[in-house]
């Protein structure tokens, strides 16, 4: 506002300078710039003073003052100049009119400030309009008409300019709120992002600390399971398999949780017999479910074949484990039921398992927040819940394009029940690799010479008893410096390279040796073991020049299956 109403007080002035004495255009000049001067000094001092609820009313009294001192000043101007030099009338009707409308159309803060800046010189223009129509009251009417229709229009334009920087102010704070959203949203990336990477180092602590003494129990296990003869033996030697084979699965499970949150799960289909994989279940879970003083069956809805499905039988698994487990947890007495059922549909089939117990139940309000994470009953809680074993379950269903739920049944008791879809297959179409049945049948059918690194002592043993089962030569070393002082002094046709060990981890003699046989020509192939099961890790072993990798627990099918490669192309005197 500022600016323009200045240039317009300086050209009056610069005009009434010309038409009259530069007397009369600096007088007008003067006085109208030392009350644009207050104003702007008035204007200021409420800006600095925003939080205060008192200044906004103190600059409306000193706007309402200063407008009508200026446009007063200009009227009577206006009126002096005519009075004193009535051949000026034309000249001072257009300034009349211009200060009515230029008053009229600035923004004001209540219509009080209006009619002071339209009103002195409105009144101003009638005795002119009368003097210059020589009385004729057409020209009178016409005068007031036009004040009505200016006063009007500039009222009109200045509700419209007032709710224009209204609209532009609240835009203005929503784009500063927006700013503060956008800020606190980036900030809580940022605390999410150091809390997934903290939770991603904790997992993959756990997951090292757990598959150490994990690999030793399945290895032992099949090394042990060829040399028993005894059937009770070989029974128990089983059941340590299956129950290890559970705890590793479960172990993966929970490891997927940072992936099953960020919606990154993923689905690995394969030939599953659901009845065994139940049947499994039920017979690890024997002597726990003895021991509480309860009960276990299993019932099947459906014919053998349509329980043989291409799914993804962790998944499954790992639902079951966790529905079974809350069960026990939560049933003092009686009977837990697991009960399947699979009917073909035009699309393959369906399959819906239920487990049933006979603890307290779920209250409807509960129904859909026990499957969130960390949400659990008082009963959950007491019973030592972590609250993600449903969350978990919730994941694996909806991976599977499957649903879940919970019911109530009568008299007391709950249904954890999921069902899904699932494609019928052949089980012959999935042949299991399987390990040697003593240790007198090698896979390999020349000795193979490997370097095995690993710190822990009762993995180097279980990896000499591995190499040994499967015909291969073995030569030991407790660190990565000694691998790489070892590989200096003899040749080996493979490496098997622990990660994580002390003087010089696996990586940097991974490294090491690289180095040396760089220009060399030799290249000896070099497969990773490692408890750090993340798609990261495994990625960065590889970029360092590893040749594969194993996960610990150690597969013997998946050990076998390196070894024969390197036997492989050693004997077609090709790098494996």
């Amino acid at each position: 506002m500022f600016p323009v109403r200045l240039l317009s007080v300086a050209a009056i002035g610069v005009a009434t300078a010309v038409l009259l004495s530069p007397v009369w255009g600096g007088l007008f000049v003067a006085i109208q710039f030392a009350a644009y001067l207050v104003f702007i000094r008035v204007v200021a001092e409420a800006g600095k003073a925003v939080d205060d609820p008192s200044a906004l009313g103190r600059l409306r009294g000193w706007t309402e003052v200063l407008t009508i001192v200026l446009t007063g000043h200009v009227a009577a101007f206006v009126y002096i100049v005519w009075q004193v030099h009535p051949r000026l009338l034309l000249e001072c009707l257009l300034l009349i009119v211009g200060n009515m409308v230029l008053g009229g159309l600035q923004v004001h803060m209540r219509w009080r400030g209006f009619l002071l800046a339209t009103v002195p010189p409105s009144i101003v223009l009638v005795p002119m309009m009368v003097s210059l129509s020589h009385g004729d009251p057409g020209v009178v009417v016409c005068t007031l008409v036009f004040e009505v229709a200016v006063i009007a229009a500039a009222w009109r334009q200045q509700e419209s300019d007032l709710w224009s920087a209204l609209a532009r102010s609240e835009r203005a704070g929503a784009a500063e709120q927006l700013r503060h959203a956008l800020e606190a949203a980036e900030q809580a990336r940022i605390r999410s992002d150091e809390a997934n990477r903290a939770k991603s180092k904790f997992l993959a602590m756990i997951s090292h600390e757990v598959r150490t003494p994990l690999n030793v129990v399945l290895g032992m296990a099949s090394v042990l399971k060829p040399q028993v003869v005894d059937a009770r033996q070989s029974e128990l030697v089983q059941e340590i398999e299956a129950a290890g084979g559970m705890l590793l699965r479960l172990l993966n499970g929970a490891l997927d949780l940072s992936k099953i949150e960020s919606g990154e799960a993923v689905l690995i289909s394969a030939p599953v017999d659901l009845r065994e994989c139940l049947n499994a279940i039920a017979r690890v879970w024997k002597l726990r479910v003895q021991e509480l003083g309860l009960t276990l069956t299993v019932a099947f809805d459906g014919t053998p074949e349509h329980f043989r499905l291409l799914t993804d039988g962790a998944k499954i698994e790992q639902t079951v484990i966790n529905f079974l487990s809350n069960a026990l947890k939560l049933t003092p007495k009686g009977e837990i039921e697991i009960h399947a059922s699979a009917k073909p549909d035009a699309n393959g089939v369906v399959v819906r398992i239920e487990v049933h117990d006979e603890g307290p139940g779920v209250p409807e309000a509960y129904r859909q927040k026990v499957f969130e994470p960390f949400e659990q009953l008082e009963e959950g809680r007491a019973a030592g819940g972590a609250g993600l074993g449903l969350a978990i379950c919730r994941a694996n269903v909806q991976s599977l394009a499957g649903q879940l739920g919970v019911e109530n049944k009568s008299p007391h008791g709950a249904i954890f029940w999921f069902e899904f879809p699932a494609e019928p297959t052949l089980m012959e179409e999935a042949p299991t690799p399987t390990p040697p049945t003593s240790p007198g049948e090698p896979v390999l059918d020349r000795p193979v010479r490997v370097l095995a690194a690993e710190d822990h002592p009762a993995n180097r043993m279980l990896l000499s008893l591995l190499l040994e089962q499967l015909g291969a030569d073995a030569t030991l070393a407790e660190n990565g410096q000694a691998a790489v002082n070892a590989h200096a002094e003899g040749r080996y046709d493979m490496i098997l390279m622990d990660a994580l060990m002390p003087v010089l981890d696996g990586v940097g003699a991974l490294a090491a040796i690289r180095a040396v046989e760089a220009g060399t020509g030799r290249r000896t192939p070099i497969y990773m073991l490692t408890a750090n099961v993340f798609e990261d890790d495994v990625a960065r072993y590889l970029a360092a020049g590893a040749d594969g990798v194993l996960r610990k627990p150690i597969e013997l099918p998946a050990l076998s299956a390196a070894l024969t490669k390197v036997a492989e192309a050693v004997a077609a005197g090709t790098p494996a």
